[in-house]
């Protein structure tokens, strides 16, 4: 930005306004941009939303517990393998406190999930958190110590409208897990 010389002298009340007009044109660029920015930002979210579907695991108890969802994998397994994984990587088996809620995500509708599964079931396990604390993988695995496994087909997922509880609701009554409901 430059002065304005009148008659060798500055015009210093030209030169501010001139000086205010950047501004707000810059402020007015900057108020466009900000607004471009959300609007590419809510346009990306809302489309990343609707590629990413989502099983919630809940937890109802009054104690923490860990979980797997048997999706397979390096380290994993698939119904009707219903061993347990021999490593208990957060990967693996994760912490859900009490009353809390997780969400596993898949890029793939779970329909085309199951798709690929050797049987129309997914496993979900449900651990003691102080099991887990307790014991190495290959002694859980061995003795088998878990709290419940849910055998969900796609149609119970479905009927629990994607939201696995633990304990199992009524809801659960008549589908398969181990130990049997409740």
């Amino acid at each position: 930005m430059s002065l304005t010389l009148i008659d060798g002298l500055y015009d210093v009340n030209k030169a501010m306004k001139v000086l205010t007009t950047s501004v707000k044109l810059h402020r007015i660029k900057s108020g466009l941009t900000t607004f471009s920015l959300l609007l590419i930002g809510l346009s990306c979210r809302k489309s990343s939303m609707n590629n990413s579907y989502s099983i919630l695991l809940e937890n109802h108890s009054t104690r923490p517990v860990g979980f797997y969802i048997a999706t397979g994998g390096t380290y994993g397994t698939l119904y009707p393998d219903t061993s347990l994984p021999k490593n208990k990587s957060i990967d693996i088996i994760s912490r859900l406190d009490v009353n809390k809620t997780f969400y596993s995500y898949s890029s793939l509708r779970w329909d085309n999930v199951f798709k690929t599964l050797p049987k129309d079931t997914l496993s979900v396990f449900i651990f003691d958190s102080d099991t887990l604390a307790k014991y190495p993988m290959e002694i859980i695995s061995q003795q088998y110590k878990i709290l419940k496994r849910y055998d969900l087909s796609i149609s119970d997922l479905r009927k629990l409208n994607w939201a696995v509880p633990y304990p199992a609701s009524s809801e659960m009554e008549n589908m398969k897990m181990f130990p049997s409901y409740p």
